[in-house]
């Protein structure tokens, strides 16, 4: 049975009985960043999340995290291969409760999700200093006409998108004081994550430069952080799905991407 990554937009924009076709003859991968989105999402559009799944013993598989797989590299410089292969081993099924649009979650639950708001908005502030870097890699981004500046950005994403585009920039990459050697660039394919992560940050850094016009506020509110948390959770669901090299996702922004970097792969909308 094949795998799908699928993604919050797809979930809520397709009719139950979809999900449960795909459900019958695939295995439907979720990630930790969609079970979060899901778990925050407002009611009643959480409630009506849960309920699309079939009410079944692990009616999908849990994978782990884009990061976890990057250790993996790092310590073994070897690729971790599929997301599919690191699903998490437990029995489970989604508590029934969370199909009651007035259910609140319990208290160990929320810390839970207090930890992962944390450390998205940390990841947010990071992509926010990726996007002020993007000028240095493609200066024509915001000079010319609207039109040249459209051809500027398209074909930066195209670049991007090119296996082995990024290597001489992951060459100069070092790992922290400390840390473990970063795999060497000659190992390094885009069957690996750390390459897809590079890939995937490099889209939505672009995309943010050019949204601000190069110019990133300092202070955001709090609908700017919705929109930009929105991206890192994005970014975290198309790179596994690039790595798995099934998708499904109905985001304009998402599918346009998904095309360039998988060509071969298939996509769900």
């Amino acid at each position: 049975m094949s795998n799908i990554v699928v993604d919050k937009c797809f979930l809520q924009s397709s009719k139950t009985s979809r999900i449960h076709e795909l459900a019958a003859s695939h295995r439907l991968l979720v990630s930790e960043a969609l079970f979060y989105e899901m778990l925050t999402t407002s009611e009643p559009a959480r409630s009506r999340c849960f309920a699309k799944f079939p009410p079944i013993d692990n009616p999908v598989d849990l994978v782990s995290h884009i990061g976890t797989l990057m250790r993996i590299e790092i310590d073994t410089h070897r690729s971790a291969g599929k997301p599919s292969a690191h699903r998490v081993q437990v029995q489970f099924q989604f508590n029934p409760k969370l199909l009651n649009a007035g259910y609140e979650l319990p208290a160990t639950a929320e810390e839970a999700i207090q930890e992962q708001f944390h450390e998205l908005r940390n990841d947010s502030e990071s992509m926010l200093t990726r996007a002020l870097s993007m000028q240095s890699f493609f200066p024509s981004l915001l000079t010319g006409t609207q039109a040249e500046r459209v051809q500027a950005k398209e074909e930066a994403e195209l670049l991007i998108c090119q296996p082995g585009t990024l290597l001489q920039f992951y060459s100069a990459l070092e790992s922290p004081p400390g840390e473990r050697r970063l795999p060497p660039v000659d190992l390094v394919t885009d069957e690996w994550a750390i390459y897809r992560w590079l890939q995937v940050q490099f889209l939505f850094a672009l995309d943010l430069y050019v949204r601000y016009q190069g110019k990133i506020p300092v202070e955001m509110g709090s609908a700017a952080w919705e929109k930009l948390e929105h991206d890192v959770l994005d970014a975290e669901v198309l790179m596994l799905g690039c790595l798995e090299g099934a998708f499904a996702t109905n985001e304009k922004k998402l599918i346009r991407w998904w095309r360039m970097l998988c060509p071969n792969g298939t996509l769900y909308e």
